[in-house]
């Protein structure tokens, strides 16, 4: 079965998908005038190889994980075609935060995620070599803006130059502007779930 899993918190993004809510709520400090991208997903995604853990590496800027590191996502299959999606993270006041959610394919490429209590959302993994890296992406539109969500996930809390290089060159070749990313820290210190 092909199957595909993606970042981080993703109850929030999920509950403020809805282009309505996001309006109403203006939760987001950052978007920009224009369409999405059109995009080109891994359409050959495996689920078995993509279970696990997954470490944040970088993001763009998102309002409500601002301020928060150690970012954990650990995905386990539950069957019936669906994986249980667990993400933690640390607040900026030292805070462990989770939520679990379920996970279900509804195309080669997009995942379909739900969190209890928020709005199911759509989300792109554009590569991956299971093994080392994952490139994440969602975009949606409402009026003239568009807000774009991106994610590189890794096995480990830190990417050699050469991976780190590919899995970017994944949001390149998809138009989307690197300049967005910021780091995310990993460290000693962070409350892992998972066994690196």
């Amino acid at each position: 079965m092909k199957f595909l899993i993606v970042s981080v918190l993703l109850a929030v993004v999920a509950g403020l998908s809805n282009a309505g809510t996001v309006q109403r709520l203006g939760m987001f400090r950052d978007s920009s005038l224009g369409s999405c991208p059109n995009i080109t997903n891994k359409e050959d995604l495996e689920v078995v190889p993509y279970l696990g853990a997954w470490y944040e590496i970088e993001r763009f800027d998102i309002i409500w994980q601002l301020g928060m590191d150690c970012v954990e996502a650990i995905y386990s299959d539950i069957g019936g075609g669906w994986v249980e999606v667990h993400n933690v993270a640390r607040k900026p006041s030292g805070e462990f935060t989770e939520i679990i959610g379920n996970a279900t394919v509804i195309a080669p490429g997009v995942l379909y995620v739900i969190f209890a209590g928020h709005v199911p959302a759509e989300y792109h993994v554009l590569d991956t070599d299971y093994t080392t890296f994952s490139s994440v992406y969602n975009c949606f539109e409402t009026g003239p803006e568009r807000f774009q969500y991106a994610w590189i996930l890794s096995r480990t809390t830190t990417l050699d130059d050469a991976t780190y290089d590919r899995a970017r060159q994944a949001f390149a070749d998809n138009n989307i502007d690197l300049s967005l990313f910021h780091p995310t820290y990993q460290g000693d210190d962070c409350p892992y779930l998972g066994t690196q």
